[in-house]
């Protein structure tokens, strides 16, 4: 079954995705819904819809398949309503996209979503990392929409964990913003998908993102705000995630950080609020809970630690230790993936 007829009944004006899955799911496909009478398709969409489809603009196939083209020069996939490869769980929102254009790794069966706001403090950075490495351990693909900030930071922590992630774009998927995550985005199409509902070439508007951001919490079984401020567009996120019945999760902030009110207010709300790694996997019935054990610092690590009384820059710690920058970058990020220090501007202090 083609793309093509999809991206053509999607291009008829005056029709939105509500009523596009409402004649899916009713008549099975977009070839059969051209082929029915004014009163089959006013029985179920009402007449003015009905009319749309059948005094539809005959060009309409001739643009659709344009873009299917588009994507075979451009090395992706669009993905149809009623493909095996389209997200299951993206079906069960009131909205769905009738089409996906994928590039990369098209598995979305265990997906999960971490989300927050282009400012970020310390905390939320390292926060982030010891969430996203924890499922990642947990063979989760980590959704997000790659944003500045908490958003880079959750796909930048998954590749490197070595697990897939997918970054939901609120533009056309050739179209890479922001310009400054291009290597974000090309690593994460090596090693995850990058996924638009949007033809090619669409600039990244304003009015896109909100609607991104339905497809963020429709394709994550869960959605986790690790740092927010309370206008963030993570918290639309987070509602949608609600409104779907899917689980909502908050890392408690510090009531004095601007940058994280919104994650406070998510709580009161009603989301879960994560106070430790247990609240995931108690929430979570298909991530494997683990014992808590603790923490073992090897000799390097307590070295590191031992110059680190209060906050030191990255070339006064290397110059104490003796250990090359490059070699402390990848040791200090580990352990904050532990929990031991946090950095900001490359200012580690540590929390041990």
């Amino acid at each position: 079954m083609s793309a093509i007829d999809y991206i053509q009944l999607s291009y008829i004006k005056g029709i939105g995705n509500k009523t596009l899955k409402l004649l899916i799911n009713t008549f099975g496909s977009p070839e059969n819904i051209f082929q029915l009478s004014f009163s089959e398709l006013s029985s179920v969409a009402g007449h003015s819809v009905a009319e749309l489809i059948l005094k539809r603009d005959k060009n309409l196939r001739k643009k659709a398949e344009e873009e299917v083209l588009k994507a075979e020069k451009f090395g992706a996939e669009i993905i149809h309503f009623n493909d095996p490869s389209y997200p299951e769980l993206l079906k069960e929102i009131p909205d769905p996209p009738m089409y996906l254009y994928c590039k990369g790794s098209t598995d979305f069966s265990n997906t999960v979503s971490v989300v927050g706001s282009r400012r970020y403090t310390a905390y939320g950075k390292t926060v982030t990392r010891q969430i996203v490495s924890f499922l990642s351990d947990q063979d989760v693909n980590i959704v997000s929409g790659l944003a500045l900030g908490i958003d880079s930071i959750a796909h930048e922590t998954a590749l490197k964990k070595g697990q897939l992630t997918t970054a939901v774009l609120g533009c056309g998927i050739d179209v890479i913003y922001p310009a400054e995550n291009k290597k974000l985005y090309n690593s994460i199409v090596e090693n995850g998908a990058v996924i638009s509902e949007l033809p090619f070439g669409t600039p990244p508007y304003k009015h896109n993102f909100p609607n991104r951001n339905r497809i963020v919490a429709g394709i994550s079984y869960a959605t986790i705000v690790t740092e927010a401020s309370e206008k963030s567009g993570a918290l639309i996120t987070a509602r949608l995630a609600n409104d779907y019945g899917r689980v909502v999760f908050s890392v408690p902030a510090n009531i004095n950080n601007p940058f994280a009110k919104g994650n406070n207010i998510l709580i009161k709300e009603g989301a879960v609020p994560v106070i430790d790694i247990e609240s995931i996997t108690e929430n979570l019935p298909y991530i494997r809970k683990q014992d808590k054990i603790e923490i073992e610092l090897s000799e390097i690590e307590r070295k590191i630690l031992s110059v680190l009384s209060s906050s030191e820059h990255i070339d006064i710690i290397a110059e104490k230790t003796g250990i090359p920058v490059p070699d402390l970058m990848v040791i200090l990020f580990d352990m904050e993936l532990k929990g031991l220090v946090v950095s900001e501007n490359n200012i580690f202090t540590r929390t041990v």
